[in-house]
């Protein structure tokens, strides 16, 4: 794999992990997965068209990031469901009644339209799981956990937005639960460049494996053998 985050590290960054052996060590992946697609809401995705010309309509919006991404996902996750392997999503909404304070027209309310995954992506079969969440991690406060503990989920491979918060957190999360983690570089994104190469080099130097569309299909596939 291409280490997009290479024109990131400065000359002493280079010095330092030209002596590491294994900067990118494959920690491997188990034989009971679960695809998560975190967050892919309205309000989040924008349109097809970069972030700086629509931030007066859409502030949150990822923009044509997002929608390289969704592209991969709408063929990834036919496959997955295809080959039986749960799909986890996540919204990150607010309902009023939970006490949250916020106005009418925020985006990220439940009876805002901008709350809802988007069409492309929307959950389409009995036992695609929504789990509704406040904060970045989808482990925080959710049944996620128990979820993937009651189908035998050993291995948690993520999707979705955004590279520097809710993936990220939950990456971390899932490799502290001990779940095999990794996420899939072609179908996660942000809304800034810098900040989706430097979490992915932070998630493959620390946490979990990043992998490419091809590695994460070939994965799936020999699952079948």
């Amino acid at each position: 794999m291409k280490a997009i985050w290479k024109d990131l590290l400065s000359e002493h960054d280079q010095k330092c992990l030209a002596n590491a052996s294994e900067f990118s060590p494959k920690r491997g992946l188990g034989k009971s997965p679960a695809i998560m697609v975190i967050d892919m809401q309205y309000s989040i995705i924008g349109e097809d068209k970069p972030i700086y010309e629509q931030q007066d309509v859409t502030p949150y919006a990822c923009g044509n990031f997002a929608w390289e991404a969704i592209r991969h996902l709408q063929k990834l996750l036919p496959f997955a469901r295809e080959n039986k392997i749960p799909i986890v999503y996540t919204r990150n909404v607010y309902r009023p009644e939970s006490g949250f304070v916020f106005p009418e027209t925020y985006v990220f309310r439940i009876d805002n339209p901008g709350s809802k995954i988007i069409a492309e992506l929307e959950p389409v079969v009995p036992g695609d799981i929504v789990l509704e969440k406040n904060r970045a991690s989808a482990f925080f406060c959710t049944p996620l956990l128990y979820t993937l503990l009651n189908k035998g989920i050993d291995t948690l491979i993520i999707t979705g937005n955004t590279t520097s918060g809710c993936v990220r957190a939950t990456a971390i999360d899932a490799t502290g639960y001990n779940f095999k983690t990794a996420v899939v570089e072609e179908c996660i994104f942000d809304r800034l460049e810098m900040a989706h190469k430097a979490s992915l080099f932070d998630l493959q130097y620390k946490y979990c494996d990043v992998l490419t569309l091809d590695e994460t299909y070939e994965y799936l596939n020999g699952l079948k053998k």
